[in-house]
């Protein structure tokens, strides 16, 4: 009997240490879950929006081709031989030391401008360091400072290319493809990139348009390689149809944005004569103290990095004008105190719930721009994870005053589809959807579902019987304008 108990107990220990272990097992599986899982867009704007000071490195090869140049060159054509690009003593610690003596937080290096040329070895053209008169691989050398120092890390890409013929109304698969393959490169093979900074890109007639190169398949390709790596684009948008974080080459202007519009936004400037160092043009520091002071509270005051561009010479260093007026900034500047996430900040539903969220949209017209003349309101903006719809602050697609403008967006593939919301535009009554269609067509564009509905609210649902179609098209049935703030479709 005595033997029996002793059984009975050690048994129930058993049981016990067995639970005991697995609730532990399961407690350091989601403590892994928790660490694996990337950070969402609202967290990584935030961790963004407190650096509030960060530092732009314009470094190609137009630096080498304003050497001994009476004309100031803006930028490179792409023409330019390799050989051109030769750094005598490229020294990035004297860059590391900029940022740090400037109090900012991070670098930014243009790792291919419009020209075309990479400071990196790519496998997907000779026209790169690897050809050159200095084989150096500039983004590792830049990338392994900056990270040894503890500072951000941003790579910026021209989407825009003369050398690889990437321009406006040409742009084929196989250039798409060639920008995929070196965007892979950049955020495969030098560790963790915070910032992926995108220009070139759908901002003045002749850059390639997001009907070219499609945002979502870039946005799906950088989250993929890397999660955390946060777009910062020049749309000068303040939405996020075409980025993570709306992006603005202010070069001299104030808060660029809408004075209300207080989402996490950066903005640049340049601290010398113009972006890139130039011998000839009396380069030297232009900008004051009280300058710098004024843009940094003017955009930090509304949520906005202040991204400040210095130009390396063409020895790879750093003037020693740029470091005195750099201490004299950082001696005098108090830098805000943290923010705390905003309300709105990030993507305001689960985009993963919605099947067209950042998919390819069209619209019978594109209104007028409303702040910038690089910035309009476009058909994706109604696809880009916001529901807010004022139309004052970039929030809402637009068309121009037609008979029955319509919307239409592409969900790439057939889904069977049983529901429809639609956010309104909000800071202009009249201008209200309130009279419209919703139509579901198959792959070919015909009408397979269609509901007519007269109402005017910040959100309609319509509910769909499960029709499985392609396309969403949404059609005013009067004249007017039409302006959507955000389309979910499930």
């Amino acid at each position: 009997m005595k033997m029996i108990r002793i059984v009975t107990i050690l048994a129930c220990l058993l049981v016990v240490l067995s639970c005991k272990k697995q609730e532990e097992s399961n407690d350091k599986q989601e403590a892994t879950d928790l660490k694996s899982k990337p950070r969402s867009l609202a967290e990584l704007q935030h961790e963004f929006v407190n650096t509030r000071y960060q530092a732009y490195f314009h470094y190609n090869m137009c630096t080498f081709k304003n050497l001994n140049e009476e004309e100031h060159h803006g930028r490179s054509k792409g023409t330019e031989p390799p050989e051109m690009f030769a750094p005598t003593g490229l020294d990035m610690d004297k860059w590391v030391e900029a940022v740090k003596v400037a109090r900012m937080e991070g670098g930014w290096l243009t790792t291919k401008h419009h020209g075309g040329f990479c400071l990196w070895d790519s496998a997907f053209t000779d026209y790169d360091v690897a050809s050159s008169k200095d084989t150096t691989d500039v983004v590792k050398v830049f990338t392994d400072a900056f990270r040894k120092a503890g500072l951000k890390i941003g790579l910026y890409y021209s989407v825009l290319d003369y050398h690889h013929s990437i321009n406006n109304g040409t742009t084929s698969s196989k250039d798409v493809q060639f920008m995929k393959n070196q965007i892979t490169e950049l955020l495969t093979n030098y560790g963790k990139i915070d910032y992926i900074n995108f220009d070139g890109w759908s901002t003045w007639p002749t850059t390639p348009s997001f009907d070219d190169i499609h945002y979502g398949e870039i946005l799906a390709l950088v989250k993929k390689l890397q999660p955390e790596c946060l777009i910062i684009s020049h749309t000068y948008e303040s939405n996020l149809s075409h980025a993570e974080v709306p992006f603005a080459d202010a070069a001299g202007r104030d808060y660029p944005y809408h004075p209300d519009y207080l989402r996490p936004t950066a903005a640049s400037d340049f601290l010398q004569i113009d972006w890139w160092w130039d011998n000839n043009n009396n380069m030297g520091v232009k900008k004051s103290v009280d300058y710098i002071l004024g843009k940094l509270n003017s955009y930090n005051s509304h949520n906005s990095v202040y991204i400040l561009n210095i130009s390396p010479n063409i020895d790879g260093s750093i003037d020693d004008d740029v470091f005195v007026r750099l201490k004299e900034v950082a001696d005098v500047w108090e830098k805000p105190a943290d923010l705390e996430i905003g309300d709105n900040w990030g993507y305001q539903y689960n985009t993963e719930e919605n099947l067209a969220f950042m998919k390819p949209c069209v619209q019978s017209s594109t209104g007028n721009f409303i702040r910038d003349k690089r910035a309009y309101p476009r058909a994706e903006i109604a696809v880009d994870g916001i529901t807010e719809g004022n139309c004052d602050m970039e929030q809402t697609s637009l068309t121009s005053e037609e008979m029955n403008p319509w919307w239409r967006v592409d969900l790439e593939s057939v889904y069977p589809i049983s529901e429809i919301t639609i956010y309104n535009r909000t800071d202009v009554d009249q201008a209200h959807i309130n009279d419209y269609t919703v139509s579901i067509l198959d792959p070919a564009g015909n009408k397979i579902w269609s509901f007519a509905k007269k109402e005017s609210s910040k959100s309609m649902k319509i509910p769909a019987p499960k029709v499985k179609g392609r396309f969403v098209k949404i059609e005013s049935n009067t004249k007017g304008t039409l302006a959507l703030a955000e389309v979910i479709i499930k």
